[in-house]
């Protein structure tokens, strides 16, 4: 099952592939993938590439999406992002302020460490390098 998703903030097309209950997000650059865990309410977000205003749209729909199936809990691994930019961080700034929690897992990239430091947000993200799923 395919879809064609328009994310209301930046108008870009998002694409959404459910398969065998596993969901791929993708945009231009970039993906997420969203798998089952064995604990209730917890959704494992993995993301990948480049994370900019035309791409982040993949990140924010998975979210939603993850939440609005009932996740209280987002792990987002971000370990293969290779890029992210103002808009990334603006969309896990959100996904941070909305119901629920955020915790990112890593290794966190160089990149997006020195996006944080730069923007005063470090303090902001709980990392979560262990925790089994």
């Amino acid at each position: 099952m395919t879809s064609d998703r328009v994310d209301h903030l930046s108008f870009e097309q998002v694409e959404h592939t459910l398969l065998a209950g596993e969901h791929l997000y993708r945009s231009p650059e970039a993906r997420v993938y969203r798998q089952h865990t064995r604990t209730d309410g917890t959704a494992l977000l993995q993301a990948a590439g480049e994370f900019d205003l035309d791409s982040v749209g993949c990140l924010r729909q998975a979210v939603a999406d993850a939440r609005y199936e009932g996740a209280s809990l987002v792990v987002l691994d971000v370990s293969e992002v290779a890029f992210g930019d103002s808009s990334f961080l603006h969309a896990l700034v959100a996904a941070i302020r909305a119901p629920g929690r955020l915790v990112l897992r890593g290794p966190v990239p160089d990149q997006l460490r020195q996006l944080f430091s730069l923007t005063g947000t470090t303090q902001l993200f709980q990392e979560d390098e262990e925790s089994e799923l």
